[in-house]
């Protein structure tokens, strides 16, 4: 384990936007993305703003909703130097509010398990489009609260999420072949886990098993997928420990994840979440998302 301790701090997820104009011509981007649920409420959701200095086509702001069998989403464009749009507003050292056609509220989000620092060694490099300028990513497992108006339906939300903050040059169209990634949370321990084939054809498992006292990195992956090629069960094998094997219980819905061009015409990604109820091979219970993406070649 490393000597990661829990606090109230976010740390790197709670910096300022980056607003300096890069001196390249390369899209460099700022993302914040964090995802919510509460089984008990049937609700799923996730806020995902991707600001840039210099990718106008690809700023945007987006909170997406499942609640029951109801769904909302509320997709705006940001403009410079902001993650605020119209209807959307995001606090990084604590959450978002949104106010959107058929959708309002607010939710809070507090630190659970250890950060995970996706960097060095643990760099997420098939995302990245410069080997000698890695992204800046992290993500953390957190506690959420706060209250949602769905359609007229207002939930009180209490459940957990996670947070992800990335930024550097990206440009995933142009870099990634195909990817999956877990944000899963369990009573002791989350999951922050990605496997990668990168454009050169290069293949990498980067991530971290968290828990309260710190992290332990992931040395690999494996995925069993359904007929239509969704998620049925993964295997996660770290430096520390056995295996974790997770089987998915039941699935919530999925969500489209755009991170590109609001426009594209060429290869793209195309990435989305699957939202489930789990468990491990020992009968523990959890929840999260697991997102898929590959890059569609035929233009």
């Amino acid at each position: 384990m490393t000597g990661t301790l829990i606090d109230a701090d976010w740390g790197p997820l709670a910096q300022p936007l980056h607003a300096d104009i890069p001196d390249d011509p390369r899209p460099w981007r700022d993302n914040a993305f964090l995802c919510f649920w509460d089984p008990a409420q049937r609700l799923t959701g996730v806020m995902h703003l991707s600001a840039s200095p210099n990718a106008t086509g690809g700023r945007r702001a987006r909170v997406s909703v499942r609640l029951g069998n109801s769904t909302v989403e509320v997709i705006e464009e940001l403009g410079l130097e902001t993650w605020n749009s119209e209807s959307i507003t995001f606090e990084p050292d604590s959450g978002f509010s949104v106010d959107g056609p058929g959708l309002s509220g607010s939710l809070t989000f507090t630190p659970l398990h250890a950060l995970a620092a996706f960097a060095g060694e643990h760099s997420p490099k098939a995302f990245a489009l410069d080997a000698e300028h890695p992204l800046h990513h992290y993500q953390r497992s957190a506690r959420v609260s706060g209250q949602l108006t769905v359609h007229g339906r207002r939930v009180e939300v209490d459940g957990f999420g996670y947070r992800d903050r990335t930024w550097g040059f990206r440009e995933e169209s142009a870099s990634v072949q195909e990817y999956y990634g877990t944000m899963w949370v369990f009573p002791e321990l989350s999951v922050s886990a990605i496997r990668l084939l990168g454009q050169d054809g290069h293949t990498a498992a980067v991530g971290f098993v968290c828990d309260a006292d710190g992290t332990v990195p992931v040395t690999g992956m494996s995925i069993v997928r359904d007929a239509a090629g969704l998620f049925l069960a993964t295997r996660v094998d770290r430096a520390e420990g056995d295996p974790l094997e997770v089987s998915l219980v039941e699935r919530y819905g999925t969500f489209w994840c755009p991170m590109g061009q609001a426009q594209q015409a060429g290869p793209t990604l195309s990435a989305y979440d699957e939202w489930g109820s789990l468990r491990t091979a020992d009968g523990i219970e959890g929840f999260g998302l697991l997102e898929q993406g590959i890059t569609r070649q035929l233009f």
